[in-house]
């Protein structure tokens, strides 16, 4: 268990990258911590309110999310995807293009619904693996997840019919150590995986940690020469192999060769939060596919990440207008102190002036300028010229233009022309295309593997 909470921490970078990429393409945008005017850490949504600023936010990132994960959906649905692992895979691709992370996990289970072998997406905040060198985790030697469960499904998943045994496992999730050891029960809609704890659920619920980890077994690959069949046998039958192999070699009969070798094997571990094993076996391979992109020594760049600069300066720029619109002089009206009426208080000016039909008495001075409203231009700063620059250069960056948008420069195009402008513009995004469909071929082999 010490080694899978060595491999959390490992994490704690990607998590973090993620949570804040996952807050910008959902409209929290002016979340990310900086220094305040007395050196304190705030938001930057506090800072600016601090200054008297309204921070303005123009969530363009997640149009864009939805413009790829609708190509992807609308080229799956043309192969003819069934319908059930297309939603799996379209929130596995949302996430992809979100965190650069994309993780599934094969299971065969029973349930109400029925049995079979299912995949299921994976979140990155609960998912942990040891040092990786390649993006498809083939050299990983400790993979695993944490599970929230009520009681009932954790004695459902893992006492296996025996009594005595689901009144050990809920012996240990009913001591006060583990229930004051819960975090805050999160409402209907809030995220869940926000700042996750290695050792606390969520309030009412067990926390269990799944560990797998790739060990080493011990046995015998045989050749019989008289039969001519390969086969494995245990290191225990060593002894009589050997005796059978020496008779065969006395009598001159056909020789049974015997040769040692260890074998990888995955052995899984669900341990309770307090560190008690709740259950193990072993098995030829773990459950989880992933996939990290691009992992170009070992660094992981989403798709999102690529655009939210662009995003932080669309904000600034609108935040910029909004406050220059705001401190411009707007209908002011200007009155002479010493020209107030004798029979009408400024108040009452105040409301006469602001109705369509309204009058307003003043006591007139010759040569005095009467009452006067004032209306100021704030003028033309460039900065709509500056946002337009920024919404062209966030379309060069992610490679997601007006053609995959709906848009068209020009209403006398062709349909054939419509569609290869299409082809063209998702070039650009080919590779993660292309990467993100390798992902969903490895986890069909897994899922073919799970059912043979």
């Amino acid at each position: 268990m010490q080694k899978a909470y060595i491999a959390w921490k490992r994490c704690d970078d990607l998590r973090e990258r993620r949570l804040r990429l996952k807050r910008y393409t959902f409209g929290d945008q002016w979340g990310d911590i900086t220094a305040g005017e007395n050196g304190e850490n705030v938001t930057e949504r506090q800072l600016r309110m601090a200054k008297g600023e309204n921070p303005v936010t123009n969530n363009i990132i997640r149009q864009l999310v939805k413009t790829v994960v609708g190509c992807y959906r609308s080229a799956r649905k043309a192969a003819g995807t069934e319908s059930g692992i297309l939603e799996t895979d379209a929130r596995t691709f949302e996430e992809y293009l979100i965190s650069g992370c994309a993780i599934q996990r094969v299971i065969a289970e029973r349930s109400c619904t029925g049995s079979g072998e299912m995949a299921l997406p994976v979140s990155p905040a609960r998912f942990f693996t040891g040092s990786l060198t390649g993006y498809g985790g083939n050299e990983v030697e400790i993979i695993g997840e944490l599970h929230d469960l009520s009681l009932k499904q954790l004695l459902m998943r893992h006492s296996h019919g025996d009594r005595s045994r689901a009144m050990k496992i809920k012996e240990i999730y009913s001591s006060d150590y583990m229930r004051n050891m819960s975090r805050p029960i999160h409402m209907t809609g809030q995220s869940r995986n926000d700042n996750l704890d290695f050792y606390h659920a969520e309030a009412g619920l067990c926390r269990l940690i799944e560990v797998w980890s790739l060990d080493t077994a011990e046995r015998l690959r045989c050749h019989d020469a008289t039969t001519g069949s390969f086969f494995f046998a245990p290191v225990s039958r060593h002894a009589s192999l050997l005796r059978e192999q020496s008779r065969r070699k006395k009598s001159g009969k056909a020789p049974l060769n015997i040769r040692w070798e260890l074998m990888p094997q995955w052995h899984c571990r669900f341990y309770a939060s307090t560190g008690e094993l709740i259950d193990e076996y072993t098995a030829p391979d773990h459950p989880y596919i992933f996939r990290f992109y691009p992992f170009i020594d070992g660094e992981i760049h989403s798709f999102v990440e690529d655009v939210v600069e662009q995003q932080r300066n669309i904000n600034r720029l609108l935040t910029l207008n909004d406050r220059i619109l705001a401190t411009a002089a707007k209908g002011v009206l200007l009155f002479p102190d010493n020209q107030e009426s004798r029979s009408m208080s400024v108040n009452q000016v105040a409301d006469n002036w602001a109705q369509p039909d309204g009058f307003v008495m003043y006591h007139g001075i010759p040569g005095m300028p009467g009452p006067q409203q004032l209306y100021a231009s704030p003028g033309n700063l460039g900065v709509s010229a500056m946002v337009d620059q920024q919404l062209k250069l966030l379309s060069e960056v992610s490679g997601v233009t007006g053609v995959l948008r709906g848009f068209t420069s020009t209403g006398d195009g062709s349909a054939q022309l419509y569609r290869q402008r299409q082809e063209s513009a998702l070039v650009a995004l080919a590779d993660i295309f292309d990467s993100f469909d390798s992902f969903v071929a490895m986890r069909d082999r897994k899922l073919s593997s799970y059912s043979s």
